[in-house]
């Protein structure tokens, strides 16, 4: 992959045993899987309308390349797509980072830490819940259709807000602006794990510790600001 300008570039070399059908299909998914990875690195969201290969193999049909408009690409090397799980990755990235439906957005940032194995569980219950347990704790708030939150996900509405409900029917436009106002933090700290599948250098990606708590919460009194797990 190469970025030149306004044209991104992408050379492939096909394989011997490779018909024509097989190298367009595989091409299309490499280019795909590039184009997620500068979505990773750029946030721009990109995807391609045609390929054209060049010399043709057999009869393929030759169509205009299409060029796309990005960010500078930095840093210009990656790990390469050995590693177990990371394609999916980016392209479950491609949908986290732009989707505008928020329990779509956690459900896919809960696939990104199931799939790299971080840890998701909250062992200390005195302290605010660590980034990506706190992923799965909002996931299953808004996915699950039982009425009332149960164990876990109490105990964070609890140590979120006291006021708030675990209700799923009642108050879910709560538990909806609760998602909506910490999606910016967790949406972060998942980043950290994705940019580790797309460049060499590795990238720490805080496990243990808790995402951004400066975030602004709703309570039935009025807003209070998140500081240390606490509120004002």
């Amino acid at each position: 992959c190469r970025i030149q300008e306004e044209v991104v570039e992408f050379k492939l070399q096909r394989l011997e045993e490779e018909t024509s059908d097989e190298f367009r299909e595989r091409a299309g998914r490499w280019i795909r899987r590039e184009l997620s990875r500068l979505n990773v690195l750029t946030g721009n969201l990109l995807d391609y309308r045609a390929l054209i290969i060049d010399p043709p193999p057999g009869d393929v049909n030759v169509s205009v390349a299409a060029a796309w408009g990005h960010a500078p690409q930095s840093p210009p090397c990656h790990v390469g797509w050995s590693k177990e799980g990371a394609e999916f990755r980016v392209t479950a990235w491609d949908i986290a980072r732009h989707a505008e439906d928020l329990i779509l957005r956690f459900v896919m940032l809960d696939s990104i830490c199931e799939s790299a194995g971080v840890l998701q569980t909250w062992h200390n219950k005195e302290n605010w819940p660590p980034r990506f347990a706190e992923i799965r704790l909002i996931r299953n708030l808004l996915v699950h259709g039982s009425p009332l939150a149960k164990s876990e996900v109490k105990q964070y509405l609890d140590s979120c807000i006291g006021s708030m409900s675990g209700n799923r029917f009642t108050n879910r436009h709560s538990h909806i602006e609760l998602a909506r106002l910490r999606a910016p933090h967790l949406t972060a700290a998942v980043w950290n794990i994705v940019i580790n599948d797309c460049v060499e250098t590795e990238v720490e990606i805080f496990c243990d510790m808790p995402a951004g708590l400066n975030g602004i919460i709703i309570e039935t009194l009025g807003p209070h600001s998140i500081h240390n797990g606490h509120n004002d």
